[in-house]
């Protein structure tokens, strides 16, 4: 019986060194993995949080508040993290002559300067062009601060929301590339991250008091439609746009400025990352963890700003009365052949005829920036050819059924719209002719020759074969 014993308690011995052995092979392998192999390890589902987000009113105090303090003792910037390329949370930030400040006496712990903000001249066929300099960001320690800013600031209470690029990037799509991809999809949902939670006090959110684009003119940055300055309105309320010229007329005179809260937002510093462009392939994950419900909030804000209640209207799953919308492109430059948009228009009134849905063809040339938003915002499926009209998912409650259908032409085909579906919460549909792909089998990017075409071929059938199977399950 002894011998037994000690010849187990061999194998015990023996097993363990084993796994002690194979445990330091495993690790050490791992932290030799080369760089591009960690990368693709990342895990394929996105992490989110359950926690509901709470809105609160913005700061009411536009005006700045003299701040003053004694030698050594200027507030500390204090940068949340993780640190995310082109999104960054300060606490105490300062501005002065155009630059911006972060006082310090760990400067190691600050993130390069070049995923926070750009210089404001790199374009889009120079992603990786002039890196941004001291004069666009320095870090200096507490004692620099004494000397450059005098032992006073004036103090800008509240959250300041900043983006940074040059008028290049805020200028391309207007519409569709600051609200869509700027705002929404990158700086309201990196805001609204758990990840967050602990450098901003827990779940709630305080609205922007202001947003500043230092680089770029109100007339750069506004769409002709003037759907961003009515929207931004809809969402802050009586926030301060402030622009290149009024920034200018600001940092001349001289003041130090310390924004309490701010977050800037810079696309180029974003896409210079390496890996930006996987961030919107599906089973790449958001750098962070996302809130359910992260746009629930704005939508619902942007729609109690319209003249009619959200209230007063059916919901897109309101009992069986689902609502299709099919946005018509017939009056601009890509659209469909013209047989195949009438062939389309009578495919979709037989079948909401036949199943009870309420069928809108919109025409949004001829409507006004509310009476798109509500109209939308009725919608269960949406079906348009590609452009910035599906930008109008926005307004789309997330459903079980919420459907989103972009036609191309045949062999075409980008992220912009599947990807603000899958970020919404919304199933996709691309069309080619007869033929359908979703999220789970996309082709490559690809833009061929006819992609603008004013002659794109599309087959109705296919369509409604996919409204009538979403809205049947």
């Amino acid at each position: 019986m002894i011998t037994l014993n000690v010849q187990v308690g061999r194998n015990l011995c023996f097993v363990w060194i084993f796994i002690c052995f194979g445990s330091f092979i495993l690790f050490r392998n791992r932290t030799n993995l080369p760089e591009e192999q960690t990368v693709s390890n990342r895990p394929s589902q996105q992490p989110t949080s359950t926690e509901s987000l709470i809105l609160k009113t913005p700061y009411q105090t536009l005006s700045s508040i003299p701040l003053q303090w004694k030698p050594g003792e200027s507030p500390r910037t204090t940068i949340a993290e993780p640190s995310v390329p082109g999104f960054t949370l300060f606490h105490n930030l300062y501005v002065f002559n155009h630059t911006f400040y972060v006082v310090t006496s760990s400067p190691e712990l600050v993130p390069s300067r070049g995923r926070i903000i750009s210089n404001g001249i790199d374009s889009w066929s120079k992603r990786n062009g002039k890196l941004p300099t001291e004069k666009d960001l320095a870090i200096i320690s507490p004692e620099e601060a004494d000397d450059i800013f005098g032992r006073s600031v004036n103090t800008l209470g509240g959250v300041s929301f900043l983006q940074t690029d040059g008028p290049e990037l805020l200028h391309h799509s207007r519409w569709y590339n600051f609200f869509v991809e700027i705002f929404a999809l990158w700086q309201w949902r990196c805001y609204t991250s758990p990840d967050f939670d602990e450098f901003l006090g827990g779940q709630t959110r305080e609205l922007p008091t202001r947003y500043i684009f230092p680089r770029v003119t109100q007339a750069q940055w506004k769409d002709g439609r003037g759907m961003n300055t009515w929207i931004m309105e809809a969402i802050l309320g009586p926030v301060a746009m402030r622009f290149r010229d009024d920034w200018n007329i600001r940092m001349k005179q001289g003041d130090v400025l310390m924004l309490e809260h701010a977050a800037i937002g810079d696309l180029t510093a974003k896409r210079r990352d390496l890996e930006d462009a996987l961030y919107r392939k599906p089973g790449f994950p958001f750098p962070l963890r996302i809130r359910t419900g992260w746009w629930e909030s704005i939508r619902d804000r942007v729609l109690s700003h319209t003249p009619r209640s959200p209230l007063m209207v059916p919901s897109n799953d309101q009992d069986n009365g689902y609502t299709v919308t099919y946005i018509s492109r017939q009056s601009t430059g890509r659209r469909l052949r013209q047989r195949d948009h009438s062939r389309l228009v009578d495919a979709l009134r037989s079948l909401c005829d036949a199943h009870g849905y309420h069928l809108q063809v919109l025409n949004t040339d001829k409507m006004t920036l509310v009476e798109q938003i509500m109209a939308i915002s009725r919608t269960t499926v949406l079906i348009g050819v590609h452009g910035n009209d599906l930008a109008g998912q926005l307004w789309v409650r997330p459903t079980q059924r919420s459907t989103i259908i972009e036609i191309f032409s045949p062999g075409g085909f980008i992220y912009d719209y599947e990807y603000c579906s899958r970020a919404l919460g919304h199933k996709y549909y691309g069309i080619w002719m007869d033929r359908f792909f979703t999220t789970s089998d996309l082709p490559p990017v690809s833009i061929p020759n006819g992609f603008h075409s004013h002659d794109i071929a599309v087959n109705a059938e296919t369509i409604t074969s996919i409204i009538y199977h979403r809205l049947s399950m």
